[in-house]
């Protein structure tokens, strides 16, 4: 099955001074059936990358996405509402637009597997709305 990737793991796979990254590595390098990368966590990756780890670590994600290692999967159109919705019953939460639209495009393509390291925002959401969060 395929998983959804959050920003946080995929970060971490290329910092290896993070403390995400043994595991995040070993969630990307065995995944066997697709690496799904939604779109709205590009620009975040980006700017960690640029601002943690430089220029040639935003090459080097850049390469993954042209050379297929990832599958960019957009917010459809009518998801964006789910987004509104999910952060007004989850605004204890402060989810934000990026969170949220990962849940909403995890519920838009029947998927329930989201790798993050971001037990905050997704445990509860993982209760709620029945996602299996890895690692």
């Amino acid at each position: 099955m395929s998983v959804l990737l959050d920003t946080g793991i995929v970060y971490a796979y290329y910092d290896r001074s993070d403390a995400w990254h043994v595991r995040s590595r070993k969630v990307i390098e065995q995944e066997q059936r697709g690496l799904l990368l939604p779109a709205p966590v590009i620009p975040e990756i980006d700017h960690l990358l640029g601002i943690r780890l430089g220029p040639k670590s935003r090459q080097t994600f850049y390469a993954g996405i042209v050379g297929g290692a990832y599958l960019v999967c957009d917010l459809p159109q009518d998801r964006y509402a789910r987004v509104a919705e999910l952060n007004r019953r989850f605004e204890d939460l402060d989810l934000g637009f990026v969170d949220a639209a990962i849940v909403a495009i995890a519920e838009s393509l029947g998927l329930s597997r989201v790798a993050t390291t971001d037990r905050r925002h997704f445990a509860p959401l993982a209760s709620a709305l029945s996602l299996d969060l890895v690692p």
